[in-house]
């Protein structure tokens, strides 16, 4: 497969002043979707084995890395983080203070659509990423155009949560240090944890991505406050309750880190959404059902 030409970029978002790094493919005129990622994830989590079908059905991508991630601005930080204690404050309806919010991540993606002068572009968001997408939709429908999430929930604290096995190699299990090798020996335990039991991840693929995000930028402390800015924000169902734009929500039947339920949730949600959900799918993006999802995601925005 030849690969992606990505034009890169920085802007500041209009509405945060963060300044955020981008990448965009396809022709200008094309209608353009904007990809949002998910927890601790930079914007090369869209591969190009995903990108590609979007591409060749003549849409124009642009992905970008969230605050605290990638090349993106770090947030000022003020408050020290506890991920255990807030996990347990979250499921007994708890507020706890946290650095930012979804609220604020899906204004910093509100003002870079501005900032790069995009017109109604779809939005697809990915697990956390589809959290930040539900929120832009409900805030700003006029900007965009058709919303998807993928493998992403309301974050209400009575859905279900990981499976032990998840919980332990994604949120308490660490790198023995932050060394290279290190860090993609944990990155490769965690998408092992976490993926499909279907579509098993090639494991030398996998460790190459891996090296590839490393190189790119690693910052393990923008994912442990991401982390903390999900579990503290809580539930987000006041705004997919508000939903008006025509919304289709993809989720794996073998999910193990947000189990279907949570997609369930935002379909049932959200008026005449369209429900998808896939045999064999884990909460990853397998290279194998690249044209699937390109072909579920085409239909939908068509």
């Amino acid at each position: 497969m030849a690969s992606i030409e990505w034009k890169t970029g920085n802007s500041r978002s209009s509405t945060t002043g963060l300044n955020m790094a981008w990448e965009m493919a396809g022709p200008e005129q094309a209608p353009t979707i904007v990809l949002i990622a998910g927890l601790g994830c930079q914007l090369t989590m869209w591969n190009d084995a995903f990108c590609k079908p979007l591409l060749d059905l003549g849409y124009r991508l642009l992905r970008f890395d969230n605050r605290d991630m990638g090349l993106t601005d770090q947030h000022p930080t003020h408050i020290k983080v506890n991920i255990p204690a807030t996990f347990i404050r979250n499921k007994l309806g708890l507020k706890t203070p946290t650095n930012y919010t979804l609220d604020l991540m899906a204004e910093d993606a509100i003002g870079l659509i501005d900032a790069l002068k995009l017109e109604n572009p779809h939005v697809v968001g990915v697990s956390m990423g589809g959290m930040i997408a539900q929120i832009v939709a409900a805030k700003a429908p006029e900007k965009i155009g058709k919303l998807v999430t993928l493998m992403s929930s309301t974050n209400s604290p009575d859905l279900p949560g990981p499976t032990p096995n998840v919980m332990y190699n994604m949120f308490l299990r660490k790198p023995k240090s932050s060394h290279v090798d290190h860090v993609v020996e944990h990155v490769e335990r965690v998408f092992t944890a976490i993926g499909s039991p279907g579509y098993p991840p090639d494991p030398v693929k996998l460790r190459e991505r891996a090296r590839a995000a490393y190189q790119r930028a690693y910052r393990p402390a923008g994912a442990i406050r991401q982390t903390h800015c999900i579990v503290a924000t809580g539930s987000i169902e006041k705004y997919t309750r508000e939903i008006k734009v025509p919304t289709c929500v993809i989720h794996g039947l073998d999910d193990p880190l947000l189990k279907k339920d949570c997609s369930e949730r935002i379909a049932r949600l959200v008026p005449g959404s369209r429900l998808h959900l896939i045999k064999g799918l884990g909460h990853d993006l397998p290279e194998a059902l690249a044209d699937t999802f390109g072909d579920i995601i085409h239909r939908h925005l068509a």
